[in-house]
């Protein structure tokens, strides 16, 4: 790269990140990617963990659906697709979070081989989003909780209302 002093004719230039592009200053630390370096293997540990864990809940779809279908003297009834659907869901909510770790894993990856900021912000960017999901998920499970209490409460207090334990 050619220093802005070599050529007094060239028209001048502004730097918005107060250091020189392109050199030394735009690389990583080495501290930093030594860190991310040390998360890089369990992430990915967790990433296939979860890999796993769809691949088998996958497989228990099949298996319950060709054990329904098979040894069922009845038709395949509504709990049934209740209980395929319910792994059906849990299969979304593993995929997405096993995609982003393995994504953040392959960033940090080529962040090791690099140094450049571009790949520490991917790698950063891909690691906002599994915690923005993680977080968004939890929000709903709570209210599901919430309710789910709420709810367990006022069929308790109906049923005891309805046999008596308050005329007392």
């Amino acid at each position: 790269m050619e220093s802005p002093l070599s050529n007094p004719y060239a028209s001048p230039s502004a730097n918005l990140y107060g250091s020189a592009s392109g050199g030394a200053a735009d690389a990583v630390s080495p501290s930093t990617i030594a860190q991310l370096a040390g998360t890089k293997p369990w992430v990915r540990f967790m990433s296939v963990l979860m890999w796993i864990a769809i691949c088998l809940v996958i497989l228990a779809i099949i298996a319950v659906g060709v054990a329904m279908t098979l040894g069922a003297s009845k038709p395949i009834g509504t709990p049934e697709l209740i209980l395929i659907g319910v792994y059906g869901v849990m299969i979304f909510f593993y995929i997405y979070p096993a995609v982003k770790m393995w994504k953040f894993a392959n960033r940090v990856k080529s962040l090791m081989a690099t140094r450049s900021l571009a790949d520490l912000d991917a790698a950063l960017t891909e690691q906002r989003k599994l915690w923005k999901f993680v977080g968004v998920f939890t929000i709903i499970m709570l209210c599901i909780y919430l309710v789910a209490v709420i709810g367990f409460v006022a069929l308790g207090a109906g049923a005891a209302m309805k046999s008596g334990a308050f005329n007392r």
